[in-house]
């Protein structure tokens, strides 16, 4: 059964104390790059850290934790709950969250950009509904064993550990089917559940899938809102809550995700992407891009082919 801290619990409380955001934990923020895959063991960062986890959120990465062998206590927002493996836990970007393990826990811990989600919802249909919901849960250990996941979990790492031709692909293509068979445990009969939301999280829900639809369109956070038909306010104040940016920062985000899409996949020029993502003036387009990711569009591509050049050329020798 489910432990639940309350907000006003003091210091033991997962939001009584301001919470950091990181890239991975520990590691400062950075610019989002859509292609990002992390795969590591749940033991690689958390015995550096006494195996617990503080509480923390990430801005633009979604977690899946699979564990193998052990014991944990994983934390939601104010809500905690004791695990024994095999257990699952799925945390969506935003989504304060902590861990306590068992020490010598087995498992890994798979983070992905959100870029990938629109990608990867089109190969398994609902993933991205899914993904949207912070989920903690035991497994039933016969019906994991119906399951390819852990020799999926086990093929993910090797993957991410290893340079070789094609890997950023192949880690797509493994994390596709990791998803699809936590998704099929979630549609058996004591499959899995997700925890309930809270007013906050649904909005921002919501308000991402908005944003994704009409992100090109450049709509205001009170446009946004109207359509959602919820006051600014609320939205903002949903937004710092539950994903700890503001709703014009969720915004840019997503549109600076798919400049470096275009960047990085099309020959367009960079006055073509600037006006395919709905910007009237490229220059302009070159300094939002520039203030949020420290280089020039030209220079992130530049940046990027050399970096592709680098890896085909290492793998090949």
């Amino acid at each position: 059964m489910a432990t639940r801290y309350s907000r006003h619990s003091g210091s033991r409380g997962i939001a009584a104390a301001p919470v950091p955001a990181f890239f991975l934990y520990g590691e400062p923020l950075q610019a989002p790059d859509e292609r990002l895959v992390h795969v590591e063991t749940i033991a690689a960062r958390s015995h550096l850290h006494d195996w617990n986890i503080r509480p923390h959120r990430h801005r633009d990465l979604h977690q899946v934790l699979i564990a193998e062998r052990g014991r944990m206590v994983a934390q939601v927002d104010d809500a905690a709950e004791a695990l024994r493996a095999p257990a699952v836990v799925v945390i969506p970007p935003g989504i304060v969250h902590a861990f306590r393990f068992q020490p010598g826990a087995v498992g890994i811990v798979v983070s992905f950009a959100s870029g990938l989600i629109p990608d990867l919802d089109g190969a398994l249909d609902g993933l991205a509904a899914f993904l949207d919901h912070a989920m903690l849960r035991a497994l039933d250990a016969a019906s994991v064993r119906a399951t390819d996941l852990s020799t999926l979990a086990r093929m993910l790492l090797r993957e991410f550990s290893r340079s070789a031709p094609g890997r950023p692909a192949a880690l797509r293509g493994l994390l596709a089917a990791l998803l699809a068979n936590v998704l099929r445990l979630a549609h058996t009969p004591d499959g899995l559940k997700s925890n309930p939301d809270t007013p906050s999280r649904e909005l921002v829900a919501r308000f991402r899938r908005q944003i994704e639809e009409h992100y090109r369109n450049h709509l205001t956070v009170e446009a946004h809102a109207a359509r959602l038909s919820v006051s600014t306010q609320r939205l903002r104040r949903a937004c710092l809550t539950a994903a700890g940016q503001s709703p014009g920062e969720l915004i840019h985000l997503r549109i600076l995700i798919e400049a470096e899409r275009q960047l990085r996949y099309t020959t367009m020029s960079v006055s073509q992407i600037a006006y395919h993502l709905g910007f009237d003036d490229p220059a302009y387009f070159c300094r939002f891009f520039a203030s949020r990711m420290q280089v020039s569009p030209r220079e992130f591509r530049d940046r990027d082919c050399a970096t592709f050049a680098a890896g085909r050329n290492g793998a090949s020798a």
